[in-house]
Formats: structure tokens, sequence, C-alpha cells
């Protein structure tokens, strides 16, 4: 018969348990006992029935995510696995989620819609848009009506960033009507161009604040064109809007300090900019004051210098002068000796012109077609067109134009 060691049956059992899918995942329901919680943020407690009894871990990081406050005698739920610690051989529950057992049900509800849209991608970082803004100027705040988490969120913006304009839109943050309240209204401000929209509310029971696990939420604020906070409970309270937002914060105050600048920081540097400013000033004017003086000292030597030049300018300036003079007058006097030979030439054209007009003028008189009638001829015209040869004649009312006048006339058959 084999034998073994207890620490390889233990290593064998719990490799066995380890394995096992059936007690992978699982929710168990029982009452709190023995209740300790370490220096170090690990719960350790027992969780009983009325006829059995098994040990649980709750280790710091799955505890810090608790909403409620465990203690003995509370009946929960929890999620984990099952192993065995090899060092004591006990069986032990691994506990990651704990809440009420009154709230079971709706804890299955919310991690399978977690899955589900985590499945889709709901929650993807590569979907989640950044804040394209340092210096908001306009913000939605979604959140309940004259509600402390309101009040909250707007001393944090008049402390933070009093210079951003703030707009308020109440929205149901509880009960069932909540989830297509907050939509409707979000899918209203999102296209008013809002640098960010903030959906906050304050702290409560996880059942208080179940809306905001809502699917089609969910989907309004993935699909959202404008950069969305969530600020909703507090730092301990994780709902699935938070998941899908583009950026989550602690509480509604946390919410308006990541999307905005502290003022305070912003005098602070705009004071050491006009620091800056004023010593780079006022070694720009030294530098400036040290050039001038250099220059001041070389004006003057360069005043003697540009006198010399000043004085040879003139004495070229002059001598040019007289040469242009000179040669102005010559231009002159060649001009006026052109100028008159070219009148001369003119004048004789012109005679010549006038002669040839008057000639030219008493051949076109003779020529005149008026001159013509009134001498005695006629012509015929037929359709506007002279007519020159009687073959060109058509047998139609033709015109005899005299000289005081024209008249209508045909042509009769030889015969007639």
């Amino acid at each position: 018969m084999q034998q073994l060691t207890v620490s390889s049956l233990l290593r064998y059992l719990k490799n066995r348990l380890d394995t096992d899918n059936n007690i992978k995942r699982i929710y168990v329901t029982g009452e709190i006992s023995n209740f300790h919680r370490h220096f170090s943020g690990h719960l350790y407690f027992t969780l009983k029935d009325e006829k059995a009894a098994v040990s649980c871990v709750m280790f710091k990081s799955a505890a810090s995510s608790l909403s409620f406050d465990p203690k003995n005698g509370d009946q929960v739920i929890v999620f984990g696995s099952v192993s065995i610690y090899e060092g004591s051989g006990q069986l032990q529950l691994y506990v990651q989620k704990m809440t009420p057992d009154g709230l079971g049900d709706l804890y299955i509800r919310y991690e399978a819609l977690k899955k589900k849209l985590t499945e889709e991608g709901k929650f993807d970082p590569s979907h989640k848009k950044q804040l394209t803004v340092k210096y908001p100027e306009k913000i939605a705040v979604l959140v309940g009506d004259k509600s402390a988490a309101m009040s909250d969120i707007r001393t944090a913006f008049a402390r933070r960033w009093p210079l951003t304009k703030t707009d308020y839109f109440p929205v149901l943050v509880q009960g069932n009507d909540a989830a297509a309240d907050i939509i409707k209204t979000l899918n209203k401000v999102d296209d008013m161009g809002y640098d960010a929209i903030i959906i906050a509310r304050g702290g409560g029971s996880f059942e208080d604040l179940f809306c905001f696990n809502d699917e089609a939420l969910v989907n309004s604020v993935y699909e959202a064109k404008t950069f969305i906070v969530s600020g909703v409970g507090h730092e301990q309270d994780f709902t699935l809007v938070d998941f899908v937002s583009d950026l989550r914060a602690a509480t509604p105050t946390a919410a308006v300090e990541l999307i905005t600048p502290d003022i305070k920081d912003v005098y602070m540097m705009l004071a050491d900019m006009t620091d800056s400013l004023h010593e780079s000033l006022i070694s720009h004017f030294d530098e400036k004051k040290r050039e001038y003086s250099l220059l001041s000292k070389r004006l003057v030597h360069y005043q003697i210098i540009l006198k010399s030049i000043s004085d040879k300018i003139d004495a070229r300036m002059e001598y040019i002068r007289s040469c242009i003079l000179n040669d102005i007058y010559r231009k002159k006097d060649k001009i006026e000796r052109f100028s008159s030979e070219m009148r001369s030439r003119l004048d004789f054209e012109l005679n010549n012109g006038k002669l040839l007009y008057k000639r030219l003028n008493t051949l076109l008189e003779a020529y005149n077609a008026e001159n013509v009638l009134k001498r005695g001829y006629a012509i015929v015209l037929q359709n506007d067109t002279v007519i020159k040869k009687r073959s060109n004649l058509k047998k139609e009312g033709f015109q005899v134009r005299f000289a005081d006048g024209t008249i209508d006339a045909i042509e009769r058959e030889k015969n007639a």
C-alpha cells in the first residue's frame, strides 16, 4: 500500500479542489461568526448555517471594495473559490465579494450583466475618450435636485475652478424610474457642446445605487460623444456606469477635482510667470541699455564721418546739377528747332490735304445719287434692291424713285 506524507496528501487534495470547476466560482450563503479584521486589512471569519461551518478569508484588495461593514451575526452571500490551506490542513473559502443576504439577487444580476457588458467591449479602455481641454469652460452636471452631492459639487467648483460655467440638470438618482430619467437627460445634454459631463450621486447602499447598473444607461454612456465622469457613491462603491465612463471618480467632489485645475495652482503659476517675465524684462532692459551706451559712443565717431561724406555728396550733387542743366539747355534748343521744322512740314501737308479734299468732294457731288435724280434720271427698286437690268425685274410690284418722290408700279404684258 502506498504511503503518503501529510503534506503530499494535503497538496493532492488542494490540487483536486483548485481544478474542480464546480467550486472555482461559487456563491455561498451563511451567517458570519468569529469575525476578525487583521491590521493588514485582511478579513478572517467563519461562515455557518444550522448544520455546518467553513473558514473564510477575504484579502485586503477584495475587502476594500465592500459597501458595508460586516460583523458577527450578519447573514451574507459571498462569492469566491474553495481550497485547502496546507499549513493547517483546513478547508477554506477564499472570498472575493460579499453582500448582505437580502441583496443576493441584485448582486447576481449585477455580476451577470457586468460579465455580458465586458464581453461586448463596453468597458474597453481603448473606447474611452480623453478630456481635450486643460481649462474647461462649460461643464454639465447630472445630479439629484438639491442633494448633498449637488451641494458638494457646487462647493468644489467654487473652491477649485470658479471660472467654468457649470449647468446643473436635476435627475432621479434612485428608484425604478431613475435610469430612464438619467438616459433622457444625458441624451439631451450630450448634444449641447459641453467640455465634460459629470454624472453624480452621494453614497448609499448597493440597492440604492442599483439604477446606475442599468444596461440601457450603460449603453447611453458608451455611445455619448461628450467626455463623461462618474462620481457615484463613495470610494468603495462601484457601479457599471463607473466602468463604462471615460473617467471614474471616488466621490462627487473628486469628479470635480479630476477634470479641473486648482485655481490656486494657476495663480501660483501666473505669479511665477510674472516674476520670470519681470526678470527677463529687467535683464533685457539692462542689455539694451549697455548697447545704447556703446552705440552712443560710436555715434559721435560716425557723425564726423557722415559730415565728411555729406560735404562730398553736396559738392558732387552741385556738379551733377550743373551738368544736368547744361544738358537740358542743349536739348531744349534742339527740341525747339525740331518743333519749328515739324510745324512747317505739317502746315504744308495740311494745305495739300485741303486741296485734295476739295477735289474729292467735287467729284463725290458729281456722282451723288440725289444730284443724278435732279438731272432727270430715275431709280427702279424692287424689295429695296436697285434693279440695274430689265431681266432682273421680277413679275411683281416695284418702285420708281424720282428726285421729288417715289411711285409704285407694275409691269404690263406687251399685248395688253
